[in-house]
């Protein structure tokens, strides 16, 4: 007879299609809850990190500016008066840089944010890579 094998009911067919559909659906679920949680995660990680990295270029501009100032300023005979606390000046000096004007600074700072945000990017990107 040419016809020896049995053909699956077409419900039970459908049955097993839609179980394991059911399972796909779940794992992607899953997955991007996951994936979701940890982009998060890396955000935050990112904002404080450029935050800090913003800080220390604030801090650096500060400190030579302030070495470039002080042989002109205080030509006391005391070395110590000159350094001050080490605290880097008020916080308008540290906002204004010393160095270059305003609108250098404010394209300075830019760059430098964008240019970390291409990195972490850059990361993201393949941290989502290496997922998949």
């Amino acid at each position: 007879m040419m016809a020896d094998f049995v053909v699956p009911r077409h419900s039970a067919v459908m049955e097993r299609l839609r179980r394991r559909i059911e399972l796909f659906r779940r794992h992607h679920t899953g997955c991007e809850n996951r994936y979701d949680s940890t982009a998060m995660e890396r955000l935050e990680m990112d904002r404080q990190q450029t935050f800090a990295l913003h800080q220390r270029c604030l801090q650096t501009k500060a400190k030579r500016s302030n070495k470039h100032r002080q042989p002109a300023a205080a030509p006391s005979g005391d070395p110590a008066g000159q350094r001050g606390t080490g605290g880097g000046g008020t916080s308008a000096e540290l906002a204004d840089g010393g160095s270059g004007t305003p609108g250098e600074q404010s394209r300075n700072s830019t760059l430098i944010a964008v240019s970390l945000w291409e990195t972490s990017h850059d990361a993201s990107v393949d941290l989502m890579t290496e997922r998949w």
